[in-house]
């Protein structure tokens, strides 16, 4: 009996259609995450990742139109995955620069336990085209909004807009997405602890800048 026959029939018997449908799309994506983050989007097909997920190739385009709509999904669960690590860090900690601190190291302790996550959102995700594009921008903005709430409450609005924060946000997101790549690229050959403390150093920086008692020059 082969995988798609199982789909139709014994493996899923009992269950509703609707949820024979999701059950085979959570497997697609677990399927597409594996072979994303370990042998790359353009080194993976549409019938690899069927036959990894034990679904009839048929199947597929129930959930997803192409390869590159399963890499938008996958993306996106791995993006989210990143943002709830830095959000359990930050409610592990009340002063800003500890959530800074235990934010940032939830952010990286991910990226080295599982390195299919920086694959796909470092690598993998650019240059696919202008829809995975506005993905990407998409997730640097939800970095920016877990910033700016973290930090508005530090800052001296009167001196620097909230516009103006997003923006020095916006750069402050990119070094710490660069930071990152650079660590894994070096195949993370430099201790957690001191990209940690690297990464705090730039944050820690903006905050003395834009704070209320930092310079007004």
């Amino acid at each position: 009996m082969t995988a798609s026959e199982l789909d139709d029939g014994r493996r899923y018997r009992g269950a509703a259609p609707g949820q024979r449908q999701q059950e085979r799309r959570t497997r697609l994506i677990d399927a597409a995450t594996d072979a994303f983050g370990i042998d790359g989007y353009r080194n993976t097909t549409v019938t690899t990742i069927c036959a990894a997920a034990g679904v009839g190739k048929r199947y597929f385009y129930e959930s997803f139109t192409d390869s590159e709509d399963l890499l938008l999904e996958v993306y996106r669960e791995t993006a989210a995955r990143m943002i709830e690590a830095i959000h359990t860090g930050l409610r592990e900690a009340e002063a800003v620069d500890a959530q800074v601190r235990v934010g940032l190291t939830a952010y990286f302790q991910l990226i080295v336990d599982d390195p299919r996550v920086p694959r796909i959102a470092f690598f993998e995700i650019l240059g696919v085209s202008p829809a995975v594009d506005r993905a990407y921008h998409d997730v640097l903005d939800a970095l920016v909004d877990i910033c700016l709430a973290l930090i508005t409450p530090h800052v001296d609005l009167e001196t620097h807009p909230a516009v103006s924060v997003r923006t020095v946000l916006f750069g402050l997101v990119g070094a710490i997405v660069i930071i990152a790549q650079k660590w894994v690229l070096d195949a993370y050959r430099q201790p957690m602890a001191d990209v940690v403390d690297s990464a705090c150093l730039v944050v820690n920086a903006v905050l003395a800048r834009i704070g209320p008692d930092g310079d007004r020059r």
